[in-house]
């Protein structure tokens, strides 16, 4: 806690919490005896995760060859570069350092769950077919790593982290899939109820449970390619059926995205374009920059922002080349707006109105 800047009289407060604390089992009428709990915070209190975030927050510290992400107890661990050989001793190391960080601080890692995964062109070739990481056991290490049986990390194809699904050549296609299986479920629920329940209420259904999981994680993989968009707005546009009535969906007929308008619903399309924005709105770490030039151009004279220019699909999607791109399609006075609220009003008016 003196790591995390706790002093006193909160590091007495929270040492007096968590000690003296003891529980016992109660099968039928029968109570156990009580036994002193020695590690551990109380389940459902609300200092409880302050307290795992305390615990583990000297972790990401000890790797030193690779950059962390974390996210309560999941840990993302990245490397980039250009020679595998040459990375997985570096990766190997930084494993080593965790599993005796987790030996020193009373945590077990769960090698089980951990998993390898090599993200590269689909047109590059690995020069070993399948990269070998161990999470060895914490024995291991006192015996000099000889006789060691420890298993190494399995190689994946795909890897899910915070419910999003992501491919060896971050694509987004596995993630697409799993978007439309369950929209798909969703969907053959909502036709059954649409026999049943007002249009209104079936709206309210589709704003709460299938908008919240095409919006899910969008501003990220909605900078896949226009193919697997295309099927989520294909299975959008089937629900948008459901959400008018039979005269309105026979005028439309000639074009079904008619009914975003109607709806009042952006494509998906359209949604990460919203999404995207406004994340971005007011933050700095993208560090955009306006076009500068000597001659008058009318990118200087619209204030638009400087695109960086890249060299294949990967850096296209990436939110450096992304966000000032998708910026500079919008009016100048959108994109000038520094009132949050008012720029996510605007918006959404725009998008609404470049619909067909």
């Amino acid at each position: 806690m003196k790591e995390c800047g706790v002093g006193q009289p909160l590091n007495q407060w929270f040492s007096d919490y968590l000690t003296g604390r003891s529980y016992r089992v109660k099968v039928g009428d029968t109570l156990s005896d009580r036994v002193e709990v020695r590690s551990g915070v109380p389940q459902g209190s609300g200092c409880g995760p302050i307290c795992y975030l305390m615990h583990v927050n000297s972790l990401c510290g000890v790797l030193r060859h690779c950059s962390s992400y974390m996210y309560a107890d999941d840990l993302c661990v990245l490397r980039a570069g250009t020679d595998i050989n040459d990375i997985c001793p570096l990766i190997q190391q930084d494993i080593d350092a965790v599993v005796k960080w987790s030996h020193d601080n009373g945590i077990i890692l769960n090698a089980d769950k951990t998993k390898l995964l090599v993200i590269r062109s689909p047109y590059s070739h690995l020069s070993i077919s399948t990269p070998k990481l161990i999470t060895h056991e914490y024995s291991c290490f006192h015996n000099h790593l000889i006789n060691c049986n420890c298993k190494p990390v399995e190689a994946v194809n795909s890897v899910t982290y915070l419910g999003v699904k992501i491919d060896e050549s971050f694509s987004w296609s596995c993630h697409v899939d799993y978007i439309c299986s369950k929209l798909r479920i969703l969907l053959s629920k909502f036709y059954h109820l649409s026999y049943k329940v007002p249009i209104k209420i079936l709206r309210c259904l589709y704003l709460s449970l299938v908008e919240s999981i095409i919006s899910y994680a969008l501003d990220s993989y909605g900078l896949t390619f226009k193919t697997y968009i295309n099927k989520l707005e294909s299975l959008q546009i089937r629900f948008l059926k459901l959400l008018v009535t039979k005269k309105t969906k026979i005028s439309c007929k000639d074009d079904y995205r008619k009914l975003y308008k109607i709806c009042k619903i952006l494509p998906v399309h359209l949604k990460h374009t919203y999404l995207l924005a406004i994340n971005q709105h007011g933050r700095k770490e993208h560090d955009l920059s306006i076009v500068t030039n000597n001659h008058s151009t009318r990118s200087v004279a619209a204030g638009k922002f400087n695109v960086p220019r890249v060299n294949n699909y990967f850096g296209d999607r990436t939110l450096k080349k992304r966000i000032p791109y998708v910026l500079n399609s919008l009016p100048a006075d959108i994109r000038q707006e520094n009132n949050k609220r008012i720029f996510k009003s605007k918006l959404k008016k725009y998008l609404f109105k470049i619909l067909i």
